[in-house]
């Protein structure tokens, strides 16, 4: 057999997921009012039935401000746990696991097809680059509420079926934002050190770990490097990825970041790039 790895069973803790082939999370615009639809669920099912041995489900917000589409998932009410439900049943019973991503885009807001975009929060008033955003800086309130958002978006996806799910720290996103030392230029215990830097996605992961059940799947997705002048380089993620480890169950490495053009193309990297070119990261 050409790849003897791929098709065998891989544990995660006490999970065990069929086979190494898994398929990451990546907008569909399949969402109807912020809640699953009848198309994403049959998007999702036919790579179940496919063979994938894991679905990773799009990014859900965690929070009221975390709107940066009118097609993302919201996972802020309780609402959503039934439409879950229905997907994730609906996964299961093609014998896949599922995981589901819980996300927050901070400054990185795409608008709306009328044009109006709502405002933006984010560690500091560093504007993005790419989408023109000067966002306003969060209060501390705030952060304490979307903290508290991820941990009651686990809760939610726990209780639909949800067998894991993964924080996206990735792309210049919120806790990526926090972690940047170009992004966050705060001088409370959210910014200035790199500790002090790190002190919001710890405190997120700790949220999501205190609301879920033992035995459910908390890992993190991040960029190895952002590839930008003033982006997280790989130093800086390899310094990340150790200081988080032992309160994750996995880390999804990849590349880039939303906040420039020249970070953005490595959200979906071309054909120009090498096969596996993320895997030296590993």
């Amino acid at each position: 057999m050409r790849f003897p790895h791929l098709f065998s069973p891989f544990r995660l803790k006490s999970l065990e997921i069929r086979n190494r082939i898994f398929s990451t999370g990546h907008d569909t615009y399949l969402p109807e009012a912020g809640l699953v639809s009848d198309a994403l669920i049959a998007y999702q099912r036919a790579r179940a039935k496919g063979g994938a041995g894991l679905i990773v489900i799009q990014v859900v917000g965690v929070h009221e401000t975390s709107r940066y589409t009118e097609a993302l998932l919201m996972g802020t009410s309780d609402d959503c746990i039934a439409p879950f439900r229905r997907l994730t049943d609906a996964i299961h019973a093609e014998g896949a696991k599922v995981f589901i991503q819980l996300f927050h885009p901070g400054r990185e807001l795409l608008g709306r097809p009328d044009g109006v975009v709502q405002p933006a929060f984010a560690p500091s008033h560093a504007p993005s680059e790419r989408f023109k955003t000067i966002p306003r800086e969060m209060a501390t309130g705030l952060i304490g509420e979307i903290i508290e958002g991820y941990g009651d978006a686990a809760r939610r996806m726990a209780e639909a079926g949800a067998d894991g799910v993964e924080i996206v720290a990735s792309h210049g996103y919120l806790p990526a934002q926090f972690l940047n030392p170009h992004v966050n230029l705060r001088t409370d215990v959210y910014g200035g050190s790199e500790e002090n830097r790190l002190r919001f996605t710890r405190e997120a992961i700790a949220a999501v770990r205190r609301q879920v059940p033992d035995g459910f799947i908390v890992g993190m997705r991040m960029s190895g490097d952002e590839h930008d002048e003033a982006g997280l380089t790989e130093d800086d993620s390899v310094r990340v990825a150790r200081a988080l480890a032992p309160d994750l169950d996995y880390l999804n490495v990849i590349a880039g970041t939303s906040a420039t053009a020249s970070g953005a193309v490595h959200i979906v990297p071309s054909m120009a790039n090498s096969n596996a070119y993320v895997a030296p990261f590993a």
